[in-house]
């Protein structure tokens, strides 16, 4: 056994998960590590660093096209980054869809990213990657497809400036899940019968309606771009009209953009909705979970 092996085994690295383990959260992962987020988004990229103590520390934003502005920051990001290691947010070029009936259990999301034909059936397209998020009371199902293209032109601008990709997702779709989680788990049994959970992130939206318990219409747009309000609530208003008065209406936002968020709000209140958003909203989801 070598001297660096008998080390890992004495101070429990070997137990450690590997920074590409994908059945285990990237806080586990990155424990001890100094790692980067990145969100990528239409026309603008933004970036934050986790220190070793697992507290944010340094980020940024900076527009323009994503295989530009890579190179540019190489030097900053892999600064950032124990080994290289990231995780990426791709925030444009995706579709979420409300599906009925999809597989469930444990191993569906290993399946998904090793065998997603078998999870999705006729509803397997050969270019896309997957994610999916239950009703956790009824069979409905959010189903993201993104484009497996872009993705891996994402990755490889990242690996030509020495950056790993440990975990790749969207930041709308984490978002969403974040939002259910909250409110159909950690408050469990409270959920009214009828609401409205809209979420934004970085110039993508979605609005998913619940009537009489069930998951029954989704509208969402990806790459719209921060200062797209008037087509955001374009979106939003007809679904608003679809719950009953007096009806909750949830708002989740990743807790960057300040100016979007309170554009959009100030029409929400009007409807009494509820604002989950923290600071640092996204950074905090795809970070850590």
């Amino acid at each position: 056994m070598l001297l660096d092996e008998i080390k890992s085994v004495l101070s429990f690295a070997a137990f450690k998960p590997e920074p590409d383990d994908a059945a285990t959260s990237w806080s586990r992962r990155s424990e001890g590590r100094q790692t980067l987020l990145i969100n990528i988004s239409r026309s603008q990229t933004s970036w934050r660093a986790i220190n070793k103590r697992g507290k944010f520390d340094d980020g940024g934003v900076m527009d323009g096209e994503f295989a530009d502005i890579a190179p540019q920051r190489a030097e900053e990001w892999r600064g950032m980054a124990d080994g290289g290691w990231c995780v990426v947010s791709v925030n444009n070029r995706f579709i979420l869809s409300l599906e009925n009936n999809m597989m469930r259990g444990e191993n569906t999301a290993h399946l998904l990213r090793t065998n997603p034909r078998a999870v999705l059936g006729p509803k397997y397209d050969r270019g896309k990657r997957y994610a999916l998020c239950h009703h956790p009371d009824s069979s409905a199902s959010l189903l993201l497809a993104c484009e497996e293209s872009m993705v891996k032109v994402c990755e490889d601008v990242l690996k030509t400036i020495g950056i790993r990709p440990g975990r790749v997702c969207c930041g709308l779709f984490a978002l969403t899940e974040y939002a259910v989680h909250q409110l159909y788990v950690a408050q469990r049994g409270s959920m009214p019968a009828d609401t409205l959970i809209i979420s934004a992130c970085e110039g993508s939206i979605a609005a998913l309606v619940q009537q009489e318990g069930q998951w029954k219409e989704l509208r969402c747009r990806s790459g719209l771009g921060p200062d797209a309000v008037e087509t955001s609530l374009q979106i939003i208003t007809p679904l608003l009209q679809k719950v009953p008065q007096g009806s909750p209406v949830y708002f989740i936002s990743d807790g960057q953009d300040t100016k979007f968020r309170d554009d959009i709000f100030v029409h929400l209140q009007k409807a009494g909705a509820i604002d989950l958003t923290q600071e640092d909203l996204l950074w905090q989801v795809i970070g850590r979970h």
